[in-house]
């Protein structure tokens, strides 16, 4: 044999031998539920954060995911917006027809290390509903665009001190780490954080 054929032979069978191609983990996309009073339908999402068109026309009461560790936003055709978060079932007020949503993965506290000069908190709504986001140490205003109601909010790294402000003008601070009620529920718009 000579020896440009030893070598293609070699590829060969080391590619053969790697097995097949696995789709990584991040890649999967999640199934939404879109329900209307007399119907429904699921269309897929990719959870890289690609927009994705929505060409269904029936008007929307209710999205439905039941896929934990995923947050989706969806934009209806009177600019309402709807956010989904991990396994939840959600109004869309007022009903409308969907015109386009996107999906990204959540990061976990447990699958990712804390950034130097940051902190994750972990912000708690009804019925196990949460959704977690980071935020500089060095005092910088953070606008928190999920929508959840939030009941709780917590934070489990010790010396930081994080003031959070409600869309009803409620502000709710946390020393780390612990958990605080927020009174009365509602979504939190912003957030500063110090350590």
């Amino acid at each position: 044999m000579k020896f440009s054929e030893i070598i293609i032979f070699s590829a060969a069978v080391a590619t053969a031998s790697a097995g097949p191609m696995k789709r990584s983990a991040g890649n999967e996309p999640v199934d939404i539920t879109f329900i209307a009073p007399d119907a429904q339908f699921t269309q897929s999402f990719p959870t890289d954060g690609s927009s994705v068109d929505i060409t269904n026309p029936l008007s929307i009461s209710h999205i439905s995911s039941s896929t934990d560790g995923v947050t989706c936003t969806f934009e209806g055709i009177d600019q309402g917006e709807t956010t989904v978060t991990g396994a939840q079932y959600v109004d869309v007020g007022p009903p409308q027809t969907q015109v386009s949503g996107h999906c990204t993965k959540l990061w976990r506290r447990d699958a990712q290390p804390q950034r130097r000069g940051s902190v994750t908190v972990d912000f708690i709504g009804a019925a196990d509903a949460h959704f977690e986001q980071t935020f500089p140490t060095d005092g910088t205003s953070t606008v928190i665009s999920n929508v959840l109601s939030i009941s709780h909010i917590e934070i489990d790294v010790s010396g930081v001190h994080c003031t959070f402000n409600g869309v009803d003008k409620s502000v709710t601070d946390v020393y780390g780490p612990g958990t605080v009620d927020v009174g009365p529920p509602q979504t939190q718009v912003e957030g500063r954080c110090w350590a």
